[in-house]
């Protein structure tokens, strides 16, 4: 779950607005809740509604991340107040969600938000001291329940796999905290891929969720040294914290791997950390569009009556440059639309492998992840042929069987599943689970048709067609 917003991301559900969770360490521990609680149960009234809105205000000047912002936010909520403009609500749900938009309004920050949470236990009360953080107050446990909620979700971890070339395939949908048992799902998904010769982290849809795991996982990719990452700058207390990279990890250490990301603007908040941290220090490709910039820490704090608040209050910086991802979010170094974003990382990464082996004078392995490559390729730019065209090629040819179907071929093999045969130009063909080897359909000096394979060692095998293609049920 996310760090600085402690509750079960089912109750956020229930809320006003999504929570775009923060990136980095946890506050110290919430206070007690304050006197007057019963009056969150009282139903919502035009003073009520102007109590609620005062006291935002006064939160967001005495706590926003910037002053000057703080002051123009709390100005327009006192401003929508005085005109009247929550009067008439009487939802508390509504009154929320009118809140949010009027607090989004002035810089667009995605981390701001009003919840109506009667019960919450978990918002902290906002005091004199502001709100305080440090890099060593350590997340709070999960609960049952959340527990339960991450492990039905894989803890974030969407999928696995192991791409044509050795590539590894990681898509992650969110860190939903630093606890033993969501740190070890982690370290798993590293033991799968540490075989691999380069790995593809998708963030495409990564919706943020605990800094500290980022760090522990982006740590596995950089050198046994601790190395500082991010600069925090907290106004409120007064605070400026270093976040270095860990240099004891539990699953393997891989600071040569090539890496890419997959980004969008579906990569929030602590995706966007990971991101950020591992662009800056030269260890990833980022492949894909621009991440959403949300890149302030956030709190929630008790706003009266049932009312919670998220509010930024903290700057977030690369510490070698002081730039920041907030509002402008992190650019990619390979530009790709979202939909082709996979298949471009999956070229650069084989393209950078293709070089390794090269300079390695590894011929055979330079030659095969050409042959993947070209497959690769097809497939993300797949050629339209015409059904005429595809008859032509159907048929038996000795155990094998290929038939048209949907604007391609496919291979059948006994009682084995059909393979898909991607189109690479003229009539050659590959297998798309298979790409090292080739099909090339061939028509000898009368006519008759054959089925050519060559193998990746240049050794071929050619078999004729023997018949048309039966009509499968």
């Amino acid at each position: 779950m996310p760090p600085f917003l402690r509750r079960p991301l089912a109750a956020l559900a229930l809320s006003a607005c999504p929570l775009l969770a923060a990136p980095l360490s946890a506050p110290l521990a919430a206070q007690a809740a304050p006197a007057g609680a019963a009056a969150a149960t009282q139903p919502l009234t035009p003073a009520v509604a102007r109590a609620v809105a005062d006291t935002i205000a006064d939160q967001f000047v005495r706590a926003y991340v910037d002053a000057d912002t703080g002051k123009l936010i709390a100005a327009r909520l006192r401003a929508r107040s005085r005109a009247g403009a929550y009067d008439q609500v009487t939802n508390p749900l509504q009154f929320a969600g009118l809140l949010t938009k009027d607090l989004r309004a002035i810089n667009g920050d995605k981390h701001l938000a009003v919840w109506y949470m009667p019960d919450d236990e978990l918002a902290i009360q906002l005091g004199p001291e502001g709100i305080r953080m440090r890099d060593t107050t350590p997340e709070p446990p999960p609960t049952a329940a959340e527990l339960a909620m991450n492990r039905r979700r894989h803890f974030g971890v969407a999928r696995l796999d192991v791409l044509p070339g050795n590539v590894g395939y990681a898509r992650i949908t969110g860190f939903p905290g630093n606890d033993a048992e969501t740190r070890a799902m982690f370290t798993t998904v590293l033991r799968y891929l540490e075989p691999t010769d380069a790995i593809i982290f998708d963030f495409r849809e990564m919706h943020g969720g605990s800094g500290e795991l980022s760090n522990f996982l982006l740590s596995h990719f950089t050198g046994p040294d601790s190395v500082l990452s991010l600069r925090i700058r907290n106004r409120s207390a007064a605070e400026t914290i270093d976040r270095w990279t860990l240099a004891d990890v539990p699953g393997p250490r891989r600071p040569d791997v090539p890496l890419f990301i997959l980004t969008g603007p579906g990569t929030v908040s602590a995706g966007e950390d990971f991101t950020f941290v591992l662009h800056n220090l030269h260890r990833a490709t980022l492949v894909g569009e621009t991440t959403a910039g949300a890149g302030h820490n956030n709190e929630v704090v008790r706003s009266g009556h049932g009312f919670v608040t998220s509010i930024s209050f903290t700057r977030v910086m690369d510490p070698a440059t002081g730039a920041e991802w907030e509002r402008v979010g992190i650019r990619p170094d390979i530009a790709a639309p979202l939909a082709r974003a996979l298949d471009v990382a999956q070229l650069a990464a084989l393209d950078t492998l293709g070089a390794r082996a090269a300079q390695a004078r590894n011929a055979r392995g330079q030659r095969e992840l050409g042959l993947i490559r070209e497959v690769v390729a097809a497939q993300a730019a797949p050629r339209a042929l015409a059904a005429a065209t595809l008859k032509r090629y159907t048929g038996v040819y000795g155990d094998r069987v290929v038939t048209a179907g949907e604007g391609g071929l496919r291979v059948h093999r006994g009682d084995f599943p059909a393979e898909d045969l991607v189109a690479l130009g003229g009539d050659t063909f590959a297998l798309a689970a298979a790409p090292l080897n080739r099909l090339v359909f061939t028509r000898d000096a009368r006519g008759t048709a054959a089925l050519r394979i060559v193998r990746p060692n240049g050794e071929s095998q050619t078999v004729a067609r023997t018949g048309p293609a039966p009509t499968r049920r």
